[in-house]
């Protein structure tokens, strides 16, 4: 783990210091290493921290945390991503209510710019099954990363199917990575996090799933995907909280109609009613409605419908895996605010993408 990784969750682990609170302190100080060297004055200065709070900085149990998760880490191979860093998911970067730390165990990569995320009920029936097969079935070669929980039912049973379909699929867990849970999908989750996908939390690697932790992981989930799709659900439970974080963000959110009076579709059949959500009947409703359909033939169609300088932008970025924005304004020589709009327009068209770090690239697909 490195020096940076180290300061971001000693900060984390320091009580009182939120997702919310992080994010002021490191903007106002410059990273987290400058947070833990700055002084009691110095913190107490910025509107929002307390005695309480400043105080909490002078003891070293945050430390001595830090240097545990630390040696878990490099021993295990987990991998730091903290708001701010490079490597934290881009999708996570805009809701100041998101984890400031996370802890990532395997191959995903975060910088996909297609995720949907397949939720619904532990006691999934067999027409339930055959939904997952459908929605997951005509993703294959889309390059969609699979998003869910590792629960029993629906979320296990998208996990699978995406491995066998060649897509790459994360679990977001309510639990530390030393406590994969349930522990019967442990080999599952392993074997996901050998094949282009892992495993997420918020949760230092120690801590044992709670029952609160699990709403929590779920805004996780409504805050990754470009889409929360609900396989099976009653009218209350997990998968429903995780629709509704899901609208509540703004992210889309999708639903399989089920059989009027059958309480394992009531919460479904209430979404699409409510118009909170999409009816999906299968992928392809997927690929239609976040216009992923066509790949890369799509891209090169809406490349004739450019600009003359939103196409040499587009030229330039094809030059490299990704550019920074001070290149950019080095290679395009525009001004920052007219770079800045050509930069917005092309990432509403869907030609490039936004990573963290303010670098640019060409979108898959």
């Amino acid at each position: 783990m490195s020096s940076e990784e180290y300061a971001a969750v000693a900060l984390s682990r320091v009580p009182a210091i939120g997702p919310k609170l992080f994010r002021l302190l490191v903007r106002h100080f410059g990273s987290p290493a400058a947070v833990l060297e700055a002084g009691r004055r110095e913190l107490l200065e910025i509107p929002g921290i307390a005695e309480r709070t400043a105080t909490q900085f002078e003891g070293t149990q945050h430390l001595r945390e830090a240097e545990r998760i630390g040696q878990f880490c490099t021993s295990h191979r987990v991998n730091v991503l903290f708001w701010s860093g490079e490597a934290y998911p881009f999708p996570l970067a805009k809701y100041d209510t998101a984890p400031a730390v996370l802890y990532h165990y395997g191959t995903t990569d975060f910088t996909n710019t297609r995720s949907v995320a397949i939720v619904g009920t532990r006691r999934m029936s067999a027409l339930g099954a055959q939904q997952v097969e459908r929605i997951i079935d005509p993703l294959a070669g889309s390059g969609v990363l699979v998003v869910s929980g590792l629960a029993y039912g629906v979320d296990i049973t998208a996990h699978r199917r995406s491995m066998q379909f060649g897509l790459p699929t994360l679990a977001v867990l309510g639990s530390g990575l030393q406590h994969i849970y349930p522990r019967t999908h442990r080999k599952v989750a392993l074997e996901m996090a050998e094949r282009g996908g892992g495993l997420l939390t918020e949760y230092p690697p120690w801590q044992s799933p709670e029952r609160e932790h699990f709403p929590a992981r779920n805004r996780i989930v409504a805050m990754l995907a470009d889409i929360t799709v609900v396989v099976e659900s009653d009218t209350s439970g997990g998968s429903m909280i995780t629709a509704n974080m899901a609208h509540g963000y703004g992210r889309r959110v999708g639903a399989c109609p089920g059989r009027g009076g059958d309480s394992r579709t009531a919460g479904c059949n209430a979404l699409i009613k409510s118009g909170r959500a999409h009816l999906i009947e299968g992928g392809d409703d997927i690929l239609r409605l976040l216009n992923w359909q066509s790949g890369a033939a799509s891209s090169q169609l809406r490349l004739f419908d450019l600009e003359p300088g939103e196409r040499q932008l587009v030229d330039l970025l094809r030059t490299e895996e990704s550019l920074a924005i001070d290149d950019l304004i080095r290679g395009m020589e525009l001004p920052p605010t007219k770079l800045a709009g050509t930069l917005l327009t092309l990432e509403m068209k869907g030609i490039i993408t936004a990573l963290p770090g303010q670098r640019y690239r060409v979108a898959s697909g």
